[in-house]
C-alpha cells in the first residue's frame, strides 16, 4: 500500500465527488455534497464558505480522512460518486490502515473542538498527547519551546498549562484546541471554524498562529470560516458552497466584487455586516 506523500502537488484533488450519509435514525439516505471538484496546490490556502447545511463540514471531515470516525454509523460519511486524492492517496480506495497513516499527516480541527478537550488532562498534557500517542521518541525540550511560542502567539499565559479545561473560558479552550491540532506538524491542515467561540479581540491571535504555522512549515490549509479577518489574511482562494454544490470560486475580493450568483452576493453582504459574528467569551 502506498504511503502519504507530504509534499504531493496538488495536495488535494477533488474530482466530481459526491458524499452522503446512510439511512437510519428515522431519516433517508441523502447526499450532502454533489458532484464537487477543485484542485488545491501544495502550500496554498483554500477557504470554504456557505450557510449551515451547505456541505462544508462533510467535505472537510472527508478529505481529512475522518469520514468514518463517528461512533454513530448513521453519521459516517460515504462516497457515492467521484473521488478525492489527498497527499497522493485516493480516498475511495483507502482502507483503515491507510487512513491511519494519512491522518498522521493531515491536521484536523473539528467544529467547536474546544468543547471536546479531554477533561482529565491539563493543558500541557493536552498539547503533548498527540505526539505521545504516536511515538515514545520525541524531543520534549524542543516541543516545550514550541508550545511556549504558540502560547505567546495566542495570548495565553504559561500558567494555563497547569489548568484543566473546566478552568478555562470557551475562547481559551478553543485556542488550546487549535494549538493541539498543529502539534503533529501536519503538511495539510484542515480547520472547521477555528475562531468559533473566541471573542473579537482574541480571534486575530488564532489567525496569527495559523499564519505563523503556514510560514514556518509551508503547509497547505483548508479553512471553513465566516471570520472576515481570517478570510482576508489567509484566504488566498475561496470556494462557496450552497446545498452541496459549488456556486462560486476565486480570489476573495474578486469573487465578492464580481459575484454573478445571487447567493454569493448575499453571503458577501452578510460577511461585511458581521452577520456571522459569534457571541463569545474571552
Amino acid at each position: 500500500m502506498a504511503d502519504p506523500v507530504p509534499d504531493a502537488d496538488p495536495a488535494v484533488l477533488v474530482s466530481d465527488v459526491s458524499l452522503g450519509y446512510p439511512a437510519g435514525g428515522g431519516r433517508r439516505a441523502y447526499n450532502a455534497v454533489e458532484g464537487l471538484g477543485f484542485t488545491l496546490g501544495r502550500g496554498k490556502t483554500l477557504a470554504l464558505l456557505g450557510e449551515s447545511g451547505s456541505g462544508k463540514s462533510t467535505l472537510t471531515r472527508f478529505i481529512a480522512g475522518r469520514g468514518s470516525e463517528a461512533a454513530d454509523a448513521h453519521a459516517r460519511i460515504r462516497i457515492t460518486g467521484g473521488d478525492a486524492t489527498v497527499l497522493g492517496l485516493s480516498l475511495r480506495r483507502l482502507k483503515r490502515r491507510g487512513l491511519q497513516q494519512l491522518t498522521a499527516h493531515v491536521g484536523y480541527l473539528a467544529q467547536d473542538a474546544g468543547s471536546t478537550l479531554p477533561a482529565e488532562l491539563n493543558v500541557g498534557d493536552i498539547l503533548f498527547s498527540p505526539i505521545a500517542e504516536r511515538t515514545r521518541h520525541f524531543d520534549r525540550a524542543q516541543l516545550s519551546q514550541q508550545i511556549v511560542e504558540m502560547m505567546e502567539i495566542v495570548g495565553l499565559p504559561l500558567t494555563k498549562l497547569q489548568e484543566y479545561p473546566y478552568e478555562l473560558s470557551k475562547g481559551q479552550r478553543q485556542r488550546v484546541a487549535v494549538m493541539r491540532s498543529l502539534m503533529l506538524a501536519p503538511s495539510l491542515y484542515i480547520g472547521d471554524e477555528p475562531t468559533l467561540g473566541v471573542d473579537a479581540n482574541s480571534r486575530p491571535r488564532i489567525v496569527d498562529l495559523l499564519e505563523w504555522y503556514r510560514n514556518r512549515t509551508g503547509a497547505t490549509l483548508v479553512l471553513v470560516s465566516h471570520d472576515i479577518g481570517l478570510l482576508e489574511r489567509l484566504g488566498q482562494r475561496v470556494l462557496v458552497l450552497q446545498a452541496g454544490q459549488a456556486v462560486g470560486e476565486g480570489d476573495i475580493n474578486e469573487i465578492f466584487r464580481r459575484a454573478d450568483h445571487g447567493y454569493v452576493q448575499q453571503l458577501a453582504q452578510a460577511l461585511r455586516a458581521n452577520a456571522y459574528d459569534e457571541v463569545a467569551e474571552a
